[in-house]
């Protein structure tokens, strides 16, 4: 299928390539980063035409560098644009997994960066995984992430269609009176797939293709938005996906499990106006970005990235550094699985599982002929060992003069937030991602039982997942969320309580455990557990937020605004914090009959509705601070 691709590719260039004047003057280039969640390299026409038509991506990529090798170092969306953001891997950044992981103020980004040379930066992202409480907002003069508030106990995640996230991208772009990079990430393509008419009706049998036809035909209009506006010739664009979709292949349905090429493969062009277009075979990776783009604009390029310009390797060169390090944490988090890692040399990979995988990507790239039996396996060991050490680093300060490290070291605080990871050195060939698939299988099955609206056989498949893996952290989760959904508490409580019993030290177990118990307003139970989840993870505006419920309903009213206010620190939109700040300053009214309460509550409510109209407790007690004001007024 490769080769497929790529003579199609070529075929493309040689009908529709223009020539191409001198580059312009780099220090005048604008930046657009685009990033399509979960977007398999196979779905772009410009690679395969065997799924869909990406009419408006593949004008782009016939007048830009293709790389037909590209990878991501990560199978999931928070630490891949961690990557492609700080130009490093998550054994540098230790932004491993989605859940609980936050990039630390101490580590650069490239609007951080491009903010030193007079760029106005900007995001607008599609899904609340990326809101700005992950870190990833570090530098943006704007970071859009208005998804709506995720519900506590839902099982996928908010997010907007890309009509919107580029609608408010093309406002900002045509705003806009000097250089600028803006970051656009749209989220269609992920689970669960959902396009909207008529790609619904032309996709029936292939939703997920129907999501990328959809995210394609948005792209159009940004891209003859930018034509309009005169700012081709004046703007780099890079098109990348995170990570890409397994449908099924190799026993997984979606991604964030194995590591194989259906997830890590990843479509990667650069267009730069003025250069000619090229396809490239060298191998490429999200940390190369960063780099290029400093090569792009003639900036100084900082000590510590860890990828290289893609500008040398369309120019023919061989990677200086030709291991491309990836790894898979997450079922080794929330499993007890055997951590997965492993690197890409040319066209071998190395997977380092208890049973250990080698392909050869040129020959398989399918990856079906496991050639680890006839190699030499400690001598990968030792290359994996050593491309370790190689990208730890020695820390960001020596990089970062003046910087704040405000947060502790990832894995001491927030790296087991999504599961407490054993101890156990080793491994076995049933801590094996093989041999756990069947049950993860089964916890995909549940969640789509739940989505069809079968709350009972997603039960039932659930108990039995929890059954085979008793410490497996998600659907332990998932199962109480269900159970307290259905009204059900006593046994959503008794499943957290459970999970907490084998897990002590989980800081998600115990946090969902406060936030249920607040919910059911087991107030002075629900504090001790929430006090722990904000001393270990200090990032996630939520837990203070309902620990000023806590507070609140046991009557300690100090500490209850002390929350809020924290919760607000952290997330200043945060509309269910601004009602509750609204509710506490109405009781304190009650209490103390002083005119100044009314003020504060009438400003919180008008807050929270100003980001959400339609919000019933905030209406209701804005009215009940008018009434009060209204007959404190007449006195």
């Amino acid at each position: 299928m490769k080769k497929i691709a790529l003579v199609l590719i070529s075929a493309l260039f040689y009908f529709f390539s223009p020539f191409w004047l001198a580059p312009l003057e780099a220090k005048e280039l604008n930046i657009l980063l685009i990033t399509i969640d979960t977007l398999r390299f196979d779905r772009l026409s410009i690679y395969s035409t065997r799924f869909v038509r990406t009419p408006y991506i593949d004008d782009l990529a016939r007048q830009s560098t293709i790389f037909v090798n590209a990878y991501a170092h990560n199978p999931l969306t928070r630490p891949s644009h961690a990557n492609i953001l700080t130009g490093t891997t998550p054994l540098y950044h230790g932004v491993s997994d989605n859940p609980g992981f936050r990039l630390e103020a101490r580590y650069l980004t490239l609007a951080e960066y491009l903010k030193e040379f007079d760029y106005s930066t900007a995001a607008f992202v599609g899904a609340f995984i990326l809101d700005s409480r992950c870190g990833l907002n570090q530098g943006f003069d704007v970071y859009n992430d208005d998804n709506g508030e995720q519900g506590l106990f839902q099982l996928d995640f908010v997010e907007r269609r890309a009509a919107q996230v580029i609608k408010l991208s093309q406002e900002w772009i045509g705003a806009q009176k000097k250089k600028w990079f803006c970051w656009v990430h749209l989220f269609d393509p992920h689970d669960p797939y959902d396009p909207p008419e008529p790609y619904r009706r032309l996709y029936k049998n292939d939703l997920y293709s129907g999501e990328v036809a959809y995210v394609d035909s948005q792209l159009g209009l940004l891209f003859d938005f930018l034509k309009k506006k005169g700012l081709m010739d004046k703007t780099v664009i890079i098109l990348t996906s995170d990570h890409g979709e397994a449908l099924g292949e190799r026993g997984e349905k979606y991604h964030g499990f194995f590591a194989y090429n259906n997830t890590l493969h990843v479509p990667l062009i650069l267009y730069e106006p003025g250069a000619r277009p090229a396809i490239v075979e060298e191998n490429a990776c999200h940390i190369d970005i960063f780099p290029t783009i400093c090569d792009l604009l003639d900036l100084p390029r900082p000590s510590h990235l860890q990828g290289e310009s893609l500008r040398l390797l369309r120019e023919g060169r061989k990677r200086q550094r030709p291991l491309i390090y990836f790894e898979s944490m997450a079922p080794y988090f929330s499993l007890e699985a055997a951590p997965l890692s492993g690197f890409i040399e040319g066209h071998i990979k190395f997977i380092d599982q208890p049973l250990k995988e080698i392909y050869d990507l040129k020959t398989d790239p399918f990856e079906e002929n496991n050639l680890a039996a006839g190699s030499d396996i400690p001598e990968f060991l030792k290359k994996l060992e050593m491309l370790k050490r190689e990208l730890k680093g020695k820390g960001t300060k020596r990089d970062l003069e003046g910087k704040e490290g405000d947060i502790q070291p990832l894995l001491q605080s927030l790296g087991y937030v999504a599961g407490q990871p054993s101890e156990k050195k080793n491994w076995g060939p049933q801590d094996d991602l093989k041999a756990l698939m069947p049950v993860v299988l089964q916890a995909r099955q549940a969640l789509e039982e739940y989505r069809r609206g079968n709350i009972y056989q997603a039960i039932a498949k659930l108990n039995n997942v929890i059954r085979i893996r008793p410490n497996y952290i998600s659907a332990i989760s998932h199962l109480a969320s269900l159970y307290f959904n259905l009204g059900q508490t006593d046994k959503a409580l008794e499943i957290l309580n459970r999970g907490l019993s084998r897990n002590p030290d989980n800081v998600h177990l115990a946090g969902q455990l406060g936030l249920m118990l607040v919910q059911t307003k087991n107030f002075s139970e629900a504090i001790s557990f929430l006090e722990y989840v904000c001393e270990k993870d200090r990032c996630d505006p939520d837990y203070f937020n309902y620990l000023g419920l806590a507070y609140m309903g046991v009557g300690n009213l100090e500490k209850a605004r002390e929350m809020f206010k924290e919760a607000l620190r952290l997330d200043p939109d945060l509309v269910s914090a601004l009602n509750n700040l609204g509710y506490l300053n109405l009781t304190y009214f009650v209490k103390e009959k002083n005119e100044k309460y009314l003020e504060m509550a009438l400003e919180n409510f008008d807050l929270a509705l100003k980001y959400k109209p339609d919000l019933e407790p905030a209406i209701r007690g804005k009215e009940i601070t008018l009434h009060y004001k209204n007959e404190f007024d007449k006195n």
